[in-house]
């Protein structure tokens, strides 16, 4: 990803609702917005050239002429790899470039600290909300499996209501691709005032969530990526949880009871055949 591609994506949430059009349209289509006057772009999101003119400002370039050059000198964030046309490729490249994306964010260091910090929790609840509720619902199996104690919060009342009687070696995975539902925050908020460690999966680098969260991993949000019809808004971070996983399941202990309770579970199923 280029750096001033980078710079759209971090500001996206601070933008204006008429800004974040332009951005969006610069972030999914960086190649064609250096062939484009500023009128063309105006009209092709249905903004004015004076929006135009507030938001590469904001990109820290004098004009729009600076923005184009400065997208020219980058390059191409990703190189795409041709494919068929059918539905089937173009799901495809959907994963393939939030997939890459997301793994040229991931700070390995971050990931290690995570892991430990889940590892220490003395209780280990996991938020989310809407599609992130389901998300989490399944994370919450494995740690289970691992015999980890973790509890699901789906639900923004019980959210507030657990955090309030949380405390010190509590720790909150949050998964929220906004970071800035204020459900979700009033929730960590209270949980970080009673102690507990702050774990965040989100999209944004800039968000009240990140500002809130001792540590936070950032992935690539697929409301960035060009495709109307299709959008996993949990694929990315769905991701980063098996790389989670994965790393847990390097513990011996872990491992071996995973290994028991999906036999449990497997012996079961074919008992019932």
């Amino acid at each position: 990803m280029t750096a001033i591609v980078q710079l759209v994506e971090a500001q996206y949430a601070d933008l204006s609702r008429q800004e974040r059009k332009v951005a969006l349209k610069v972030m999914q289509e960086p190649e064609q917005i250096q062939q484009m006057s500023i009128n063309h772009l105006a009209e092709s999101v249905g903004v004015s050239n004076a929006t135009i003119t507030r938001f590469v400002k904001k990109m820290q370039c004098a004009n729009f002429y600076e923005f184009k050059l400065r997208l020219a000198k980058a390059g191409a964030p990703n190189p795409v790899i041709p494919t068929k046309g059918t539905i089937a490729d173009d799901v495809y490249d959907f994963y393939q470039k939030v997939l890459k994306a997301t793994q040229q964010l991931l700070d390995p260091a971050t990931l290690a600290a995570a892991v430990k910090l889940m590892q220490q929790s003395q209780r280990l609840y996991i938020f989310g909300l809407g599609s992130s509720g389901y998300t989490a619902n399944e994370m919450t199996q494995r740690l289970l499996r691992m015999g980890i104690t973790a509890f699901a919060m789906t639900d923004s009342h019980m959210m507030y209501i657990t955090s309030g009687i949380m405390q010190p070696g509590d720790v909150v995975l949050v998964l929220s691709t906004s970071g800035n539902t204020s459900e979700v925050n009033q929730a960590v908020s209270a949980a970080k005032a009673n102690g507990a460690q702050i774990i965040a999966i989100t999209g944004f680098t800039h968000s009240p969530l990140l500002e809130q969260s001792n540590l936070a991993v950032v992935v690539k949000n697929s409301n960035f990526v060009d495709n109307s019809r299709f959008v996993n808004s949990q694929f990315a971070l769905t991701y980063v949880l098996d790389i989670m996983t994965t790393m847990l399941l390097e513990n011996d202990d872990y491992r071996a009871k995973m290994d028991q309770t999906v036999e449990m579970i497997m012996n079961n199923k074919l008992k019932n055949k």
